[in-house]
């Protein structure tokens, strides 16, 4: 009797042994469980956190990108009067005020000179504008291009007197001068606008170079006129080219 005793401790010790063993192998299972699960995490935290530290590297970047392009894109709207002599004016909104050289713009400015005055002003592309003693000019803000910061059209009008206007190799084909719906626009070289805005007629002399004129109403159809010609213009109806004596004006 005592010796199947015996044998049922023995066999009760091994069971609880076996038992204590899975139960052992549970709990490290348990552990290993949420071990990987707690690394799953971490990873999965790193991950998320290189993510939005990657997110906001790239909004920053973009953002500041975006200011570069905006800031270059302001600077290309600035026009800049690189001469200024004599009784000459200039204004936005408001009465005329007495302008000096180095003066800056980049809206809708108009300018005129008084008798004896002589203003130059440089566009963005090194156009020049040169306007004569007696003269008025409005110039206008450049058309940018939709996607790239490059001009694509600069703009003035001529509303009475003379206009020179010099044509630089990065602002070819861009500039228009226009009076009494008459324009202007410089292929290249120098030309001058005169413009009578009492008698409503005006002409178009090209000292050298290439220049296309057309109206606003029609500006599909271009006479083009080369050096040493010029055309005249009356009540919106441009003449054919004709040979002219360009040392008879002042070209400076």
């Amino acid at each position: 009797m005592a010796k199947q005793w015996h044998q049922l401790e023995k066999l009760d010790h091994k069971s609880l042994k076996k038992l204590q063993q899975e139960r052992d192998k549970q709990v490290v299972a348990v552990k290993q469980d949420a071990e990987r699960k707690r690394i799953y995490i971490i990873v999965v935290c790193v991950f998320l956190a290189l993510g939005m530290v990657g997110a906001l590297l790239i909004t920053i970047k973009n953002r500041n990108a975006k200011r570069a392009f905006e800031d270059a894109r302001q600077l290309l709207l600035r026009a800049t009067v690189t001469e200024a002599s004599g009784d000459v004016y200039f204004r936005s909104v408001g009465d005329w005020e007495k302008l000096s050289k180095g003066f800056a713009f980049e809206k809708e400015h108009s300018f005129k000179g008084n008798k004896g005055g002589f203003l130059a002003i440089e566009l963005q592309q090194k156009n020049q504008l040169k306007l004569a003693s007696g003269s008025e000019l409005v110039v206008f803000p450049p058309d940018l291009h939709k996607e790239e910061n490059k001009v694509v059209k600069e703009t003035a009008t001529l509303r009475s007197g003379e206009v020179t206007a010099a044509i630089s190799l990065d602002g070819r084909e861009i500039l228009e001068v226009e009076a009494a719906g008459v324009v202007a626009l410089g292929a290249s070289g120098l030309f001058k606008v005169l413009y009578n805005n009492q008698k409503g007629n005006g002409e178009i002399v090209v000292k050298n170079g290439l220049v296309e004129v057309f109206t606003r109403a029609n500006p599909s159809k271009r006479v083009k006129v080369s050096g040493f010609y010029k055309v005249t213009f009356l009540n919106g109806k441009i003449s054919n080219p004709t040979q002219a004596s360009v040392i008879q004006y002042e070209w400076r």
